[in-house]
């Protein structure tokens, strides 16, 4: 097996469930750098979110490159070298917002180093409860995160806006987010399959949540332009996941990894499943398939 490129999601495959990358795949991933296979960290995150762990391991130094927003911006860690493909403008927001808003879902609209959220009344005694209960400070953001009620990394992003209205949006977004309980999630996602089939892309990155970006703006076509434009064949690139948003990936390359955490519907799409994100999964498969 001749792997040129590693290519990983983060929240649920990189990072185990304390947002850390472990010891043991920190070592494997650096000892692939040292061989010459370029390291590329791809995730629903932005920069702003991706950039300590791509400087935990030395991404910069060793030439490799951030896929943010699912595809949206390509950031090969040069001066000037960052580059958005497509955004959500106004009339998509004024298209998506009220329709969310009717299924009284959390929204969620990100920016570079922002998110702005609306939240629905019936959620907001579940936000404060669970909030209370973390012991989190009453001024503490009642965002969602992608497993709870409200998320966990206040320092996620710089802003963290609650809003009332639409018209308190930005009107260019990176993504949409749609939170709410599973069995809301699952209808609303087959919602918008039979109703948006083809305009927008929608994926299922937990079980709570549903992310809503450009049409064609995906991780794994935005691999593939950066396989074409590189010289890098399938057969060539390792990639792992967990969530929806990785099956695109796993169809561009040979070597698709889910880690054992994935759901089902990522594992049936992928070339082999390894430990999960909190028994270095990564680490296991790369020591698996002799890549080190």
């Amino acid at each position: 097996m001749d792997v040129k490129w590693i290519v990983t999601d983060m929240d649920g495959t990189l990072l185990n469930s304390r947002d850390e990358i472990t010891e043991r795949t920190k070592k494997a991933l650096m000892a692939c750098q040292e061989k010459g296979i370029r390291l590329i960290l791809a995730s629903g995150r932005s920069y702003v979110r991706q950039m300590p762990y791509a400087k935990e391991l030395m991404l910069r130094e060793y030439g490799g490159c951030l896929i943010e927003n699912n595809g949206l911006t390509v950031n090969d860690m040069t001066p000037g070298g960052r580059h958005k493909l497509a955004y959500l403008g106004q009339k998509d927001v004024e298209r998506l917002f009220p329709i969310l808003q009717k299924w009284e879902v959390e929204i969620q609209g990100y920016e570079d180093d922002g998110v702005y959220y609306w939240i629905p009344d019936w959620q907001r005694p579940l936000k404060e409860q669970e909030r209370q209960k973390k012991g989190y400070p009453d001024d503490y953001p009642l965002v969602a995160g992608a497993w709870g009620w409200i998320g966990e990394n206040i320092n996620s992003y710089p802003r963290q806006i609650e809003i009332c209205t639409m018209e308190e949006l930005p009107m260019k977004l990176n993504k949409m987010n749609a939170t709410d309980r599973e069995g809301r999630i699952h209808e609303l996602y087959q919602f918008f399959e039979k109703e948006f089939t083809g305009q927008y892309e929608f994926v299922r990155t937990g079980p709570k949540l549903i992310e809503i970006s450009p049409k064609g703006i995906t991780k794994g076509q935005t691999l593939k332009r950066l396989m074409e434009a590189a010289g890098i064949r399938p057969e060539e690139v390792m990639a792992f996941g967990d969530g929806e948003n990785d099956v695109d990936m796993f169809r561009t390359v040979k070597y698709g990894i889910a880690v054992g955490n994935a759901a089902d519907y990522v594992k049936e799409h992928a070339f082999d499943v390894t430990a999960t994100n909190n028994e270095d999964g990564i680490a296991a498969a790369l020591e698996k398939y002799g890549v080190i």
